[in-house]
């Protein structure tokens, strides 16, 4: 029999959630003969036979899928304090055009609870400060660093640190609109300050060149403890003990090898699997579980902000080889070249600083290319008129225009 208190909370987690799908429907007004009616499915794992809450990790891991088609970003904050939720805050921010969100069915089976919401959406206004970013970068994805690995022990966690590279990168390659990842998994940096500087050298545009990759980002892992199990009724039970999740993404310049963007994105819920069970990072019942759904949640969020950051910057490529009027540069068609495509020519060269690091500076040429070959990572262009070409060499910049 339900008590008050919890039919009280089941009350107020369905009016919250009810509330978000209004705020959104009301948020966004668009015209209709303009809008797409998209359907995306959320799913969640029935613990210790908490329905209602469930139902609402279904809705928002759907919802999450629905920013990534449509820039509607809806989050759910959540507060522990010793196992116990404590605070429960939707956010909804507007970056694109979402009108009609309903919840079309739920379907509970086999302890997982599936809804599909139902979206009509239209295309976001283009951002007035910036232009759009025509091509993807390359970004080159090192294996994550983590900082305590004490706590792989809880769960017995081998190869945890490459199989979070792996998510991280299948997530930007399926989602990202202005990027994709060459995955690196089991390259690892002990150290993540080396990327800023060693010895002079900035690792980032090492990275970069060999693996012709305009940036490198860097995943931190910092937190992945497991607080003790809580009690439940009269001390018979026990529930799943609550894991963190917390990992802090750094994206590197490859020619300059600044930092371009960092963030830190953290979870936590229950761990579904026995004290002493060992858990394979790779298998499809990590992934399953709330923790590994919780994890993939945060790397769509994470997408979402690093396609901010990618949008309004300019792509910037690279020449590697050059012989008479004709160029190769290290953007091909996985980037978004084609045969045809015109690239002006910055020069490029590098001057030590006081501390005798090698800073690269850049001047503009009235050389441009133009596209005739297109292969997957590389393009060959000629030179639109030899005037202004002849100081052009390996290692210079091409920007499309």
């Amino acid at each position: 029999m339900p008590t008050q208190t919890h039919l009280t909370k089941r009350a107020t987690r369905l009016s919250k959630i009810a509330l978000a799908l209004m705020l959104i429907a009301s948020l966004f007004q668009v015209q209709p003969a303009f809008a797409e009616l998209v359907e995306v499915t959320g799913r969640a794992k029935i613990v210790n036979g908490d329905i209602d809450k469930a139902r609402e990790d279904a809705i928002s891991q759907a919802l999450n899928y629905a920013s990534l088609k449509a820039g509607v970003n809806f989050s759910s904050e959540q507060s522990i304090d010793q196992g116990r939720l404590t605070q429960d805050v939707f956010q909804i921010q507007r970056m694109g055009s979402a009108n009609n969100v309903e919840l079309m069915s739920e379907i509970i089976s086999q302890n997982t609870i599936t809804v599909v919401l139902q979206l009509a959406l239209s295309e976001q206004e283009p951002n007035a400060q910036c232009k759009s970013q025509s091509l993807k970068a390359a970004i080159m994805l090192p294996q994550s660093y983590l900082q305590e690995r004490a706590q792989l022990r809880y769960g017995q966690l081998a190869n945890f640190e490459q199989q979070i590279t792996e998510k991280l990168g299948k997530t930007i390659n399926s989602q990202s609109r202005y990027s994709f990842a060459r995955i690196h998994a089991d390259e690892k940096i002990d150290n993540t300050n080396q990327l800023v500087n060693f010895r002079g050298y900035r690792i980032p545009t090492w990275l970069g060149e060999i693996t012709e990759s305009q940036y490198v980002l860097q995943p931190e892992i910092i937190d992945i403890s497991t607080g003790p199990a809580q009690n439940g009724f009269l001390g018979l039970t026990e529930d799943y003990p609550i894991r963190q999740f917390m990992i802090k993404l750094t994206l590197y310049h490859g020619i300059s090898g600044e930092v371009v963007w960092t963030e830190t994105f953290a979870t936590s819920t229950e761990w579904e699997f026995e004290k002493q069970e060992t858990v394979s990072p790779a298998s499809q019942r990590f992934w399953r579980s709330s923790y590994g759904q919780a994890i993939s949640e945060i790397f769509q969020t994470s997408v979402l902000n690093l396609d901010k950051q990618l949008n309004c910057r300019p792509l910037l490529g690279q020449i590697i080889a050059r012989q008479g009027d004709r160029i190769i540069i290290n953007l091909g068609r996985k980037n978004g070249v084609k045969m045809g495509d015109k690239f002006q020519v910055v020069l490029q060269k590098n001057i030590p600083d006081r501390l005798n690091t090698m800073r690269p500076i850049a001047s503009k040429s009235r050389a441009n290319i133009v596209i005739d070959q297109v292969s997957e990572d590389s393009a060959t262009a000629i030179f639109n008129g030899i005037d202004g070409a002849d100081n052009i060499q390996v290692n210079d910049i091409a920007i499309k225009n």
